[in-house]
C-alpha cells in the first residue's frame, strides 16, 4: 500500500509540473469561467426573470459546468499520454499501475479546486451569497 501512495504521489507531482510549465492550460481554464460569468451576469442577466437574484443561480450553474469541463480535461489528458506512448514507458517500470490514473485525477483536482475558489471570489464580486450559509 505505501508504494501505491507513493508512485501516486510522484505522478501528482509529475502532473502538478506539467502544468506549471504550461502556464496557458491554467489560465484559459481560468479564463473561460469568468468570462462566462461576466456575459451571463451583465449582458445576459436581465433576459431571464428567475423571480430572484439572477446571480443566485447562476454561479452554481457556471461551477458545475467548470468542473465538468476539468473532467474532460482529465480524460483528453490520459489519451494524451496514451498516445504519446508515456503511459506505455510507465508500464515498464516497477510501479502501481493506478498511480497513472490516480496521479493524474489528483493533479487535476487541485487544478479544478484553484478554478473553483477563484469563481466564488469571482461570484462573490458581482453579488452571489450564500443564502443559507456555506453549510447549510
Amino acid at each position: 500500500m505505501a508504494g501505491i501512495v507513493g508512485d501516486s504521489v510522484v505522478m501528482t507531482k509529475r502532473n502538478l509540473l506539467r502544468m506549471i510549465r504550461t502556464p496557458q492550460l491554467i489560465f484559459f481554464n481560468s479564463v473561460q469561467p469568468v468570462m462566462f460569468v461576466l456575459l451571463f451576469r451583465y449582458v445576459f442577466g436581465g433576459a431571464i426573470d428567475t423571480g430572484g437574484a439572477y446571480v443566485n443561480y447562476l454561479i452554481p450553474g457556471v461551477l458545475v459546468q467548470t468542473a465538468m469541463f476539468g473532467g474532460a480535461g482529465t480524460s483528453i489528458g490520459l489519451q494524451d499520454d496514451l498516445s504519446k506512448g508515456m503511459i506505455d514507458r510507465f508500464r515498464s517500470l516497477p510501479m502501481a499501475r493506478s498511480a497513472v490514473l490516480t496521479g493524474r485525477v489528483v493533479a487535476d483536482l487541485a487544478r479544478n479546486l484553484f478554478v473553483i475558489l477563484l469563481m466564488l471570489g469571482v461570484g462573490t464580486a458581482v453579488g452571489f451569497r450564500f443564502n443559507n450559509g456555506f453549510f447549510p
